[in-house]
């Protein structure tokens, strides 16, 4: 085998590798990909789950205490949100960044159809645990 044949050869069997390498990087990729998308999933599950168990203990459906002290611990959260927007409300607009949305006056709280005040953005609704929005 002279020189030449021997470069060729070299040269074939580093694009084989540089081939085979690339071709499993790409399938990692993709089963990383995969598995990222499963993890979406996984999380909008867990938090339909959430908001479910949260409706039931509202309801007085699910008497877990564990369940019952983390709905009032959301609870309290929301009334927390609600309290630091009315501030925000009230503030002036010269205290806003520059492209900031301005909620418009009296805009921090809506009612639910349960009839409860819920802060603006809040995704459930405290007292019942109805989806909003």
């Amino acid at each position: 085998m002279d020189f030449f044949d021997k470069m060729k050869d070299g040269i074939s069997k580093g694009i084989d590798t540089i081939g085979a390498k690339g071709k499993e990087l790409m399938e990692d990729t993709q089963t990383q990909l995969q598995i990222s998308s499963l993890r979406d999933k996984r999380k909008k599950a867990l938090g339909d789950l959430g908001a479910l168990a949260y409706a039931l203990v509202q309801k007085g459906a699910l008497a877990d205490e564990a369940a019952q002290a983390a709905s009032r611990t959301i609870g309290s959260l929301d009334q927390e949100i609600a309290a630091k927007q009315a501030l925000l409300d009230q503030s002036g607009d010269e205290t806003k960044p520059a492209g900031a949305v301005v909620p418009k006056a009296g805009s921090a709280l809506v009612k639910c159809d349960c009839g409860a005040e819920i802060a603006t953005g809040v995704k459930f609704c405290s007292a019942c645990g109805k989806q909003l929005g």
